[in-house]
């Protein structure tokens, strides 16, 4: 099986600027260029233009990917001195998300497949790819506006009634959008090829991506549109979706890599196991800074919260031996735990105010290093500055398909009694994550509806404070493990704003469910005399406890209405300008 080097450099550069006449065409059902739509080298050409906005990995310069510092607002990082309210707060005039650009070249390529002097076989491997990105990207309108036109033509821009209605349509149910992307993706997972060489969407990126998608859409119905019986048949349609995606790239030969570390630090990751799609960065040529952001940038840090979601290494919370457990230094709070805490927190503390080289300073003391490799800190070396990063990010990888697969197979046994979950789920899935040959932890046993290990259930108590103040539904004990090894595994890689939205969960960050967001690291005094005068302790009249970062006001209870956008009112005001009507959200109206 063929790994996807995923690579945007010299090569990709060079063709894209020699057709920049032809990408430049707007609109694109306009081009005259009778030579272009011949073969397929043309088509995969036109199709480069797709890849950076669905896998935008680290970023370019210091414009940031999903990674790191591409998502900061969630409870993984610690919270700002004074916390925004979520926005917007009022509705915006304009929206960049609010685009249909990529959808429309998505529509010009199907429109344009048949022009190619090429098989059968060939010109429905270019239809999967295009109807693949063009599910990716109503995927990500769905989860942003929830209701959206939908469109599967190039739109004509002319006076001609039948052209400006199709223009002006009002916005299409949010579940009938869902069907044309399911409908999409499988077109798309049968159509495309299994390899198609490097650079190159095949079958299982499709799968991979789908089973990603699927699992949103459908978790966010189930918990957003709970009383809505069509809304919840295709929730169910969803994840049964992204639980069979996922056996596809599950049964195709991927396998955990051994080092953790290694898939986000690695400058080449061909060859890699694990990695089912990522992007390449060549020094002088392409590169980022999110090495930079982790290594000789200063930090937020990393929230309290997320530090002590990480397990002991006996395989339960940390809270479950020991209800108030406090330790006074570093060394005791990374002492026998997973040992993914230190690969993606450095297991010391970094106050403002020491010497923390060859490092900088972490607000909360809790500096991520998910991203670096500290068996190198201190070299001089050039790549290591800002804009200047060349490590490879994996934009999908097993280990996500493995907890897509968990999460929606969990999610289906509690819609409907047609499906089960049992201990074989959690053991194809969550405990071949653990046991990675630098990670092996415990495995994550069944007992009844109890999550366990070695035959002892427990119940995280953290689970029950946070629980008792948040709204939506409560969380079982076994699916709060479930999101707690999603949580753990896939930190600082742009997704757990997202799931926070999906659950209904954005209480998480909010003060008065989840006080741990405004709090670092717990020290003592005595063990930094260089501390600076704003490192502030929870209560001042101590000589120790933990570091407080949101001293100012916190941000008000997230509403419903923050877990979907508005549209922008300059396109309600195009609508109406032109004769038309274009809903509102109802949450905005």
């Amino acid at each position: 099986m063929k790994k996807i080097l995923y690579v945007f450099v010299c090569v990709a550069a060079a063709i894209l600027t020699a057709c920049s006449s032809f990408l430049n065409q707007e609109p694109f059902d306009n081009f005259t260029d009778e030579e272009f739509w011949k073969d397929e080298a043309q088509t995969r050409t036109f199709m480069y233009g797709f890849y950076t906005s669905i896998f935008s990995g680290y970023g370019t310069g210091t414009a940031h990917g999903p990674f790191l510092m591409g998502q900061t607002l969630n409870d993984d990082f610690v919270s700002d001195v004074t916390q925004n309210n979520l926005q917007p707060e009022v509705v915006p005039v304009s929206d960049g998300a609010w685009s249909f650009t990529n959808i429309r070249r998505a529509n010009y390529v199907l429109e344009n497949i048949d022009r190619l002097d090429e098989p059968v076989a060939t010109k429905n491997h270019w239809r999967g790819v295009a109807r693949f990105f063009r599910a990716c990207y109503y995927s990500n309108l769905t989860f942003t506006f929830g209701d959206v036109p939908y469109y599967d033509k190039v739109l004509v821009v002319s006076n001609n009634k039948e052209d400006k209605d199709l223009m002006y349509k009002d916005r299409d149910p949010r579940v009938f959008v869902d069907q044309k992307i399911i409908d999409d993706f499988q077109y798309a997972l049968d159509s495309v090829r299994q390899a198609d060489g490097d650079l190159q969407v095949n079958r299982f990126v499709v799968a991979g991506m789908a089973s990603r998608f699927m699992l949103r859409e459908g978790t966010f119905l189930k918990y957003h549109y709970g009383s809505d019986p069509e809304a919840i048949a295709m929730a169910e349609k969803c994840l049964k979706f992204a639980k069979d995606a996922a056996l596809i790239v599950m049964n195709a030969g991927y396998s955990i890599a051994p080092s953790y570390n290694a898939l986000f630090t690695s400058e080449n990751l061909a060859g890699n196991p694990e990695v089912i799609m990522y992007r390449h960065y060549v020094d002088g040529v392409l590169a980022h800074s999110t090495l930079a952001y982790s290594y000789t940038d200063a930090q937020a840090g990393a929230s309290k919260s997320l530090a002590e979601a990480f397990l002991s290494d006996d395989g339960f919370p940390v809270l479950v031996k020991e209800m108030f457990w406090q330790p006074k230094t570093a060394a005791d709070f990374f002492a026998n735990r997973d040992p993914r805490l230190a690969l993606c927190i450095r297991p010391a503390y970094y106050i403002k105010g020491e010497n923390c080289q060859p490092f900088a300073y972490a607000l909360s003391g809790f500096s991520w290093n998910k991203f670096m490799d500290d068996t190198r800190a201190g070299e001089n070396e050039p790549t290591f500055a800002r804009e200047k990063n060349v490590t490879d990010a994996p934009c999908l990888r097993y280990a996500e398909v493995l907890l897509n697969y968990v999460e929606a197979a969990y999610e289906l046994s509690r819609i409907s009694s047609t499906y089960t979950f049992d201990q074989s789920d959690l053991d194809k899935s969550i405990n071949l994550i653990r046991a990675r040959a630098d990670v092996n932890m415990p495995r994550l046993e069944m007992v009844g509806d109890k999550p366990a290990v070695a035959g002892v259930v427990y119940d995280d108590p953290k689970r029950l404070m946070i629980e008792d103040n948040a709204n939506g539904e409560t969380t079982p004990p076994l699916l709060w493990e479930i999101r707690r090894e999603r949580r753990v595994e896939l930190c600082f890689e742009g997704f757990r704003l997202n799931d926070l939205k999906r659950w209904g969960k954005l209480d998480y960050i909010w003060n008065g469910c989840n006080p741990d967001i405004r709090f670092g690291a717990y020290i003592r005094l005595a063990d930094y005399p260089g501390k600076a005068d704003d490192v502030m302790l929870e209560d001042n009249t101590l000589t120790e406890g933990y570091i407080l970062r949101n001293t100012g006001a916190g941000r008000e209870r997230p509403v419903e209405r923050n877990y979907i956008s508005p549209v922008p009112t300059g396109q309600i005001q195009l609508y109406e300008a032109n004769g038309y009507k274009l809903t509102q959200t109802k949450e905005w109206q």
